[in-house]
């Protein structure tokens, strides 16, 4: 994430957002009224990105719940994020800009967007009835925060071995996960 866009005048809704935001070359997310430009990541973050995808859309082959990685958008309250990975199993329209009902969300983290992502972001995702889980993967150092619909949003930190990704019955492995990072 980067330093808050110019934002034009005319936007003060998340349906005027959209439709401006649709109409840019680059990406942008809507947080608390203000438009905030993206940018890209590093090989690594893209690499536990990646990582990710590829094992929960191998472990929800064959299921009706659908993986998606970082141009898929999310609106959480009156706001509108990218979260790096995203899986839902409610139908999507496949001609939609928001996924739907997402169950889990994850993001990992860099220098730019950890702050915003464990306060602001955390808070809005949060407010999505639909969501069960929120992960947060750091890329410095191996280690992971889980929270959990069921317990609260307590944070669950993990630094090795494995955990449970409940809402949708995968196992995250950070020795996999991290595995030539470091």
């Amino acid at each position: 994430m980067n330093e808050t866009a110019e934002s034009p005048k005319a936007i003060s809704t998340v349906a005027e957002f959209l439709d401006w935001e649709n109409q840019q070359q680059s990406r942008h997310e809507w947080l608390d009224g203000r438009i905030v430009a993206m940018t890209g990541g590093t090989i690594r973050h893209v690499k536990l990105i990646a990582r990710l995808v590829r094992g929960l859309g191998n472990h929800l082959d064959g299921t009706p719940c659908l993986v998606l990685a970082s141009d898929a958008k999310v609106q959480a309250a009156l706001n509108v994020f990218y979260p790096d990975v995203v899986v839902s199993c409610a139908e999507q329209d496949d001609q939609e800009v928001i996924c739907k009902e997402p169950k889990l969300v994850i993001e990992v983290l860099s220098s730019s967007t950890a702050t915003h992502d464990r306060t602001k972001k955390r808070l809005a995702y949060q407010q999505i009835e639909s969501l069960e889980e929120y992960l947060l993967i750091a890329q410095e150092v191996q280690h992971v925060t889980l929270y959990r619909r069921a317990e609260g949003w307590q944070p669950l930190d993990i630094i090795s071995g494995t955990l449970d990704i409940r809402s949708v019955g995968w196992t995250l492995d950070l020795a996999d996960l991290y595995q030539g990072c470091f």
